[in-house]
């Protein structure tokens, strides 16, 4: 069995989503997999059992979407309602559950890296399905582009799937641009 059979069997075993979900999440999967084929998805794929959905309530300011890694469930706002691409923030949710180390995504390891993760994440879903919606990030992905060129696109790719922010700060200190 190919691994992107297992994902739909572990998609098909999740009672928590529609087979519309199921499938929708299935081919956003493809996608990525085709345009980022070296990554390891084994962690997605124990994510993809048990994810949810659910709503952010009009109090929580977390934005449009936000993916609850300790609960593994991806939450959305009433302003989604508004002009945002679901494909885009479905491929951020794939990204985050993807990188997941139970306590955060990608390279997310130093809480002063937060913003720039959730910048990159959002440069990655772009890559990989692009957006014809709307984008909360971008000042944030701007900002996270000019650094890339300061601390090398390798570091901020491997950092992001090894969940290691290290070699990022190492290299922020190194072209002393004085992060700490």
């Amino acid at each position: 069995m190919s691994f992107l059979e297992e994902i739909r069997m572990s998609l098909k075993s999740n009672p928590n989503l529609t087979d519309e979900i199921r499938n929708k999440l299935f081919e956003l999967i493809v996608v990525f997999n085709k345009k980022i084929p070296d990554i390891n998805l084994s962690r997605l794929n124990e994510k993809l059992k048990t994810v949810k959905l659910g709503k952010l309530s009009k109090f929580e300011r977390k934005g449009t979407y936000y993916y609850d890694v300790f609960k593994n469930e991806i939450l959305f706002s009433k302003e989604l309602e508004s002009n945002y691409d679901i494909d885009h923030l479905l491929t951020k949710a794939i990204l985050q559950m993807s990188t997941s180390t139970e306590t955060f995504t990608g390279f997310n390891s130093d809480d002063r890296l937060r913003a720039l993760n959730l910048a990159y994440t959002e440069i990655l879903a772009n890559y990989i399905v692009g957006n014809e919606g709307d984008s909360d990030l971008e000042e944030e992905m701007l900002v996270t582009n000019l650094l890339s060129h300061i601390v090398g696109k390798d570091t901020m790719f491997n950092s992001y799937f090894t969940n290691n922010g290290e070699p990022i700060i190492k290299a922020m200190q190194d072209a002393e641009v004085g992060l700490i």
